[in-house]
């Protein structure tokens, strides 16, 4: 069984990608591989999993150091990245992807971008590696969800929130 199908190197975000996962289906379910040395030369220290309910969006969260690996396990969810990027040709654009169970992909969220992630079923298991030991909210950047400059044409109008991301700050002046 081969690890991927295919890499995809996003046009919107420098060092974006995606990689379409090859599955192995017969009558007793499925397998597939979420991580390969084959496809990525980072290093990953940590693994972390949110499960979500329908409407739950988390997010913009990020730092300047901690690239983060992707993917769905169970349900799906809308997932939007922003390069932030000092220096960057790419800062202040977004790619959004739909990511899930059933077409199982793994998207390589490079250093200094930030991601957010909106539940669209009933629940939704995402999980994401992390190349730095996980920094608390102090240490990191909290984006507003809906902010103008980013308009990541969020799939459901009002999200449910925490306390931190109803407290995001404006993309404009956010280099990391």
């Amino acid at each position: 069984m081969n690890t991927i199908k295919s890499i995809t190197e996003s046009t919107k975000i420098n060092d974006l990608k995606t990689i379409t996962l090859d599955i192995f289906k017969d009558y007793r379910g499925e397998i597939w591989t979420v991580y390969s040395d084959i496809y990525t030369d980072l290093k990953f220290v940590a693994d972390k999993v949110t499960i979500s309910r329908l409407g739950v969006l988390r997010g913009f969260h990020g730092d300047p150091h901690t690239a983060k690996l992707i993917t769905c396990l169970s349900g799906q969810f809308q997932l939007a990245v922003v390069d932030t990027r000092k220096n960057s040709k790419t800062y202040g654009n977004v790619e959004t992807y739909l990511v899930s169970d059933n077409e199982p992909m793994v998207v390589i969220v490079p250093a200094g971008c930030v991601n957010a992630h909106l539940c669209l079923s009933d629940k939704c298991v995402f999980y994401y590696k992390w190349s730095e030991h996980y920094k608390e909210p102090e240490e990191q950047v909290t984006i507003a969800w809906n902010d103008p400059d980013i308009n990541a044409n969020w799939l459901i109008e009002s999200p449910i929130l925490s306390d931190r991301d109803k407290k995001g700050c404006p993309l404009k002046g956010i280099e990391l």
